[in-house]
């Protein structure tokens, strides 16, 4: 079976949880040494090189390669890495509280140490498996407590009522991490379930739905914009306004819904031939306008020129192989006009190419 690899925040919280290793090895190894030369002279046990030697340097260099160890498997085998992170977490607590003295009642309180990492990873295998060692550790504190010895009996249950009370509360946040997580994804997906519904309303709004053009609204509102933009920027800019010959005895003679097809055929054929910098919408019936840019009048005569052979060239099955044609006006605009001069003067060419002919392109 194929485990995906860890996510950035797993790998995230692993360092976090690393870090948090070598910040405890620090302070437990200051806390030692600040012990150490405090009772200096005063208790020979803990003076001396023997001393330092095995409790200070030996334990404290064990703690060290296990955290090099777990370095190496972080950086080299991160799949691994949550795991050997659980695992170590005992290891190091065990290792901690095996070098401190029997004075020190309250050393058990280290095996908090894994329950509390269990509980970072949201995981209850960990909690069990940490909770049944931590159960492990106090049955054997309560063999090796003597009868008589009631006050360390005492403290060894106050223990256990912690560990229990820890490992409650462990499940609990893992339980109540979950419904975060869960309410987390379930905003997360409604929010993508929004946007792709705004993004689905957004295009509807804009685009025609029979030709998949933009729409006559959505024509206005761009030719606006460039039209502004190049009065600060100017940069070439054409508009060319189409129209199909003859689109009345199409729907009388083969009926609309073959109208409807020479529609999408005509647009299919504008599509096909105008670049990414151009912009193409149906006007309304059988009239659609085009708006090139970034071209020399030259380049854009030529690209309708294009689709005016196109569309005249492209028999249409349902029309029993026959074809249309379309009239084209051009206005290459100056620089002075406004939006709807420049529409004006495009569809006047229009206008002149229907009634000098059809089937071309007249420039005004």
């Amino acid at each position: 079976m194929h485990i995906p690899p860890p996510t950035p925040r797993q790998m995230y919280w692993n360092r976090v949880l690393l870090n948090t290793f070598w910040m405890v090895l620090f302070v437990y190894l200051a806390s030692q040494l600040f012990v150490a030369l405090s009772m200096w002279g005063h208790r020979p046990e803990l003076s001396g090189g023997q001393y330092f030697i095995n409790h200070i340097l030996i334990p404290d260099s064990i703690l060290l390669v296990l955290l090099l160890i777990l370095e190496v498997v972080h950086k080299w085998k991160p799949l691994m890495s949550e795991f050997s992170i659980i695992v170590a977490s005992h290891l190091y607590g065990i290792l901690m509280i095996m070098n401190l003295s029997t004075e020190f009642h309250v050393k058990p309180l280290i095996m908090l140490l894994p329950l509390l990492v269990s509980m970072i990873y949201l995981k209850d295998n960990y909690l069990k498996a940490s909770s049944i060692i931590c159960l492990i550790y106090i049955i054997m504190l309560f063999l090796n407590t003597a009868t008589y010895d009631y006050t360390l009996r005492i403290q060894n249950i106050i223990i256990t009522l912690i560990f229990a009370g820890t490992s409650l509360a462990g499940f609990g946040v893992i339980a109540r991490g979950r419904d975060l997580m869960q309410s987390l994804e379930n905003s997360v997906k409604s929010e993508q379930d929004l946007r792709i519904q705004n993004i689905i309303m957004d295009r509807l709004s804009k685009i025609d739905p029979l030709t998949d053009l933009y729409n006559h609204k959505t024509f206005h509102e761009y030719l606006g914009w460039l039209i502004e933009h190049q009065q600060n920027n100017p940069f070439p800019l054409q508009l060319a306004v189409l129209d199909i010959d003859n689109f009345k005895k199409v729907n009388d003679q083969y009926g609309h819904w073959v109208g409807d097809i020479v529609l999408k055929q005509v647009a299919a054929v504008m599509l096909q031939h105008i670049g990414s910098d151009d912009f193409a919408a149906r006007y309304g019936g059988e009239e659609f306008v085009i708006i090139l840019t970034a071209k020399p009048l030259e380049d854009s005569v030529r690209i309708m020129d294009k689709i005016l052979t196109g569309i005249a060239g492209l028999p249409i099955n349902e029309m029993e192989n026959k074809s249309v044609t379309v009239s084209i006006g051009m206005h290459d605009y100056d620089g002075t006009d406004s939006k709807s001069s420049t529409f004006q003067q495009a569809d006047d060419a229009l206008y002149e190419a229907k009634k000098t002919g059809k089937n071309k392109i007249v420039i005004f």
